[in-house]
Parts: structure tokens; C-alpha cells; sequence
């Protein structure tokens, strides 16, 4: 799910709290602007939810209502919501999610079918200057998001040499080991980083940084270790993963003037 998925879904739970009487009839009115869901920190040890929003303290002084209490009728209503496994409210009123597997993994498909202009910010950039692999100096920002992208594309390569398919029928909801849900949720709020940062180079550079230090701490196989050894659907699921941080890395890239390589 997007952030803006997430948004839509937690103004449909604040309206129908709104008809039934829970919350005041202004819930039905919609949530503050800008952004309102963010990825959990993955440094913190032991986290496992996907989203966290701090939309019921902004939102409860509007409503005449305390921020934990606006948060526990929200938390309520999210846990009714099939997307939804689990909602957990800290004493601030700070509202974390985690999606179900489906749900969360279904960014997959969304990046590989919008591949094109996802993560652009509204449309496809200008001609990005030709460049030399590993022509920027080892202080540049960029160079870890294309080292991870051409790190990407040599998985990729090597995985279909090994007979590992690109499938649409993968079960990539099957990805749920900690750093790959991380990844799923990067894919799906970096085109909202990169927009809530538009003028702001320095912190566009660093979103794109994040993403490729998720992809270096990923070292899940994406195809047979050894040469006897069967060709499973775990791989396909990789694969497909694979190929979606693929793309978004290379539109980041491309949104901040820098290529993509396939080898450096």
C-alpha cells in the first residue's frame, strides 16, 4: 500500500466514526494535509510494524479531543480493515500499522506496472547526461544508489541465467523477513519523500541513499545456491522484488540527474 492508499483508508474509518457518532461530525471532513504516514525507523531493534502517524496529535485539537483518544477510536476502526494485521497506539497518540503481507507486497506490482513514471514526481525527466560507471568521485552521495543499482542488475541477470522467471503469478507476498519488508515499504513511500523534499536536494539525495543501504543489507538468494539444487518460488518472488527496487532506484536516480548502470 502507498501512503496515500493509507491516507484514504484512515479517512474512510475517521467518517464512519463520524456517522455512527464516535468521533465529531468535522471528522468527516478529512485528515490534515501533507504528509501523514511515515516508514517505522529500521534502526530500532525489535520494531515490526510497516507505517507509524502522528495524524491524531495533529488532528485532535481540530476535533476538540485528546490525541490518545482520537487515536484509540482510529486504531479501532484500522483493525476492522482488511489490509490491516495490526494497529498498536503509543501513550502520545502516535498510531503504527502493519499491513498484511498481500497488502504491504502489493507495491510490487504497482512499481512494475507504473515503471515508467513512478517515483518522477509527475512525469518522466529530461535526458539524464551520459556518465562513466564509477566516474563520481567516492564522496558522492549518488555513487551508493548506483552501486546498488548495478548491484541489482547483476542479481538480476544471474538469477535468469539460472532459469529463475519472471512471473506475474509470483507470490511475493511471501517476502516477509524483516529486510524485505523494509524494502517494501521504501518502495512505496519514496515517491512521497522525494515530493515532501521537492527543492531540497541534499534530503531527495539521502532518501535515495536509504533505499540503496536497504538493498546492501539484503542478501536473500535470488536464485539455486548450488547447480543440483531445484529452482523455487521463493526465487520468482525475489526476483520480482528485485526488479522493482531495480526501477525505483533508477527513477530516483534519473529524478536527481544521475544514471543508472548495470555495471560498475
Amino acid at each position: 500500500m502507498t501512503p496515500e492508499q493509507l491516507r484514504a483508508l484512515l479517512e474512510e474509518v475517521a467518517a464512519e466514526a463520524a456517522r455512527s457518532g464516535e468521533l465529531p461530525g468535522g471528522a468527516a471532513t478529512g485528515a490534515p494535509g501533507g504528509a501523514i504516514f511515515r516508514p517505522t525507523d529500521t534502526r530500532a531493534a525489535g520494531v515490526v510494524a510497516d507505517w507509524v502517524t502522528p495524524v491524531a496529535q495533529r488532528w485532535a485539537p481540530r476535533l476538540g479531543m485528546g490525541a490518545r483518544d482520537l487515536a484509540r477510536v482510529l486504531a479501532q476502526g484500522l483493525t476492522l480493515q482488511k489490509p490491516v494485521a495490526a494497529v498498536e497506539v503509543a501513550p502520545s497518540g502516535l498510531i503504527a500499522v502493519t499491513l498484511e503481507d498481500a497488502a504491504r507486497s502489493a507495491i510490487v506490482a504497482h512499481v512494475l506496472g507504473h515503471q515508467d513514471a513512478y517515483a518522477l514526481g509527475g512525469g518522466a525527466v529530461g535526458p539524464v547526461p551520459a556518465e562513466l560507471p564509477g566516474s563520481r568521485p567516492a564522496g558522492d552521495p549518488l555513487l551508493g544508489g548506483q552501486l546498488a543499482h548495478a548491484r541489482l542488475c547483476r542479481l538480476i541477470r544471474n538469477a535468469e541465467a539460472a532459469g529463475v522467471e519472471r512471473r506475474e503469478s509470483a507470490r511475493v507476498e511471501r517476502l516477509t523477513h524483516v529486510i524485505e519488508r523494509h524494502l517494501l515499504v521504501a518502495l512505496a513511500d519514496l515517491p512521497q519523500r522525494l515530493d515532501t523534499h521537492s527543492g531540497d536536494v541534499s534530503q531527495q539525495r539521502r532518501a535515495v541513499t536509504d533505499l540503496a543501504d536497504l538493498v546492501g543489507a539484503w542478501d536473500h538468494p535470488l536464485r539455486p545456491a548450488v547447480a543440483d539444487e531445484p529452482v523455487r518460488a521463493v526465487h520468482a518472488a525475489r526476483l520480482l522484488l528485485a526488479d522493482a527496487v531495480r526501477v525505483v532506484l533508477r527513477n530516483g536516480l534519473a529524478r536527481l540527474g544521475a544514471s543508472a548502470p548495470e555495471r560498475m
